[in-house]
């Protein structure tokens, strides 16, 4: 979702249409954008084969013409002739790819009629950066730049009819009632090193005592109703799910005046592992995501791109939990920080070519007023509406 709504956007400030090949395992988990329409690649469209293959992208890979022009073995790079390349960004991309992100790359571009993208970063905030991008970024989002996935991603992306049967399901059993819902999307790297009983008060210590989303646990009546709906990604799900819901709901806790009758209900996805070659739990998966971006607070993991999806739809600034590693015997200080804008981050940027008008400026990238430094992931940055 986060490349899909990155290559929409290039799409639209390049003119293009944007066509999309999905594998079986992401079928018919959402409706088409478009009324009377389809964005789907045709089943017999004919390099749709050969596009997959390694042959495919060395002889096409914008990044190897880059390469051959670099080695002078093309005096002349033919990008400007070519009737198809490739471009590939995702994370483990090299130097040559990255010259995706230039203006001049840009402008050969132009004449390039089809163009094959891979992708899983989001990679739509460095447009911003690009003079050739900015005037038409400005009218599409003139006044919040911190909302430009949110847009996206809601006019994109319409769950299925047998996706959106399940969250409602849910969400009328379970959520619909809560005076307050908080989302908790963890993420926890290695069961092992991070066991639920180092991870469970760290979770608590942000959600009790840093972001005052819950008050510690004490006896007396309750006046409010409170729902926590915990996601998480690893084989120890079920721990945490048992710890959490023994805590909270069994008794309720005070907030001052009252006190708060907290539930706890685990998202459907609750194998604990994303298994991102099976339909059914990609599925399950964007139910979870969804119910998560119907939350009124989010506290979810760093370097996560399912939280960042959650936060994104949702148009909330969450909460990023600091991972306590095998070396931590008690809760990290501080144990979250809250994000300054709900954007997703930009994790592996080409930061060789970032341009040369921008610099450090107090912790954020100046002097373009909408780039920030990732909360969760100092190498990165992000969309938002703060300036130097």
């Amino acid at each position: 979702m986060l490349s899909l709504s990155s290559s929409f956007l290039y799409a639209l400030l390049t003119d293009r249409v944007l066509l999309i090949d999905f594998d079986p395992s992401m079928l018919g988990l959402f409706c088409e954008p478009f009324r009377k329409s389809t964005w789907l690649l045709p089943g017999e469209f004919t390099f749709r084969d050969r596009a997959s293959s390694a042959e495919f992208r060395q002889v096409f890979s914008l990044g190897n013409l880059m390469r051959k022009q670099n080695q002078k073995q093309d005096q002349k790079l033919q990008a400007d002739t070519a009737s198809l390349l490739f471009l590939y960004l995702s994370m483990d991309y090299d130097d040559y790819d990255k010259l995706f992100y230039r203006d001049e790359t840009q402008e050969l571009l132009k004449n390039v009629p089809w163009l094959v993208l891979r992708s899983e970063q989001y990679f739509l905030p460095y447009f911003f950066l690009l003079p050739c991008f900015r005037t038409e970024l400005d009218k599409l989002f003139p006044d919040d730049k911190e909302t430009v996935f949110h847009h996206l991603g809601r006019y994109l992306f319409n769950p299925s009819n047998q996706a959106w049967g399940a969250i409602a399901r849910f969400y009328d059993d379970y959520l619909a009632k809560a005076e307050q819902r908080v989302g908790l999307e963890i993420k926890v790297g290695n069961p092992y090193e991070t066991p639920p009983s180092l991870m469970l008060p760290h979770i608590l210590k942000c959600i009790q005592e840093e972001s005052k989303i819950l008050p510690r646990l004490q006896q007396n009546n309750t006046t409010t109703r409170t729902t926590i709906l915990p996601s998480f990604r690893r084989k120890t799900s079920k721990e945490f799910y048992s710890e959490l819901k023994n805590m909270y709901s069994t008794r309720p806790i005070a907030d001052g005046e009252g006190s708060v009758s907290v539930r706890v209900y685990r998202t459907s996805s609750h194998e604990g592992m994303q298994e991102s070659d099976r339909n059914y739990h990609n599925m399950k998966a964007l139910v979870d995501v969804y119910l998560l971006s119907m939350c009124d607070v989010l506290v979810i993991s760093p370097f996560s791109t399912f939280g960042y999806v959650a936060s994104g739809l949702a148009g909330l600034n969450p909460w990023f939990l600091k991972n306590p590693g095998d070396y931590e015997t008690k809760p990290l200080e501080p144990a979250c920080r809250r994000a300054v804008s709900p954007e997703p981050c930009f994790l592996f940027h080409p930061g060789e070519y970032v341009p040369n008008a921008v610099h450090h400026c107090r912790g954020r990238l100046g002097p373009v007023p909408v780039i920030l430094y990732c909360e969760d992931f100092v190498f990165g940055f992000k969309l938002g509406n703060l300036k130097c």
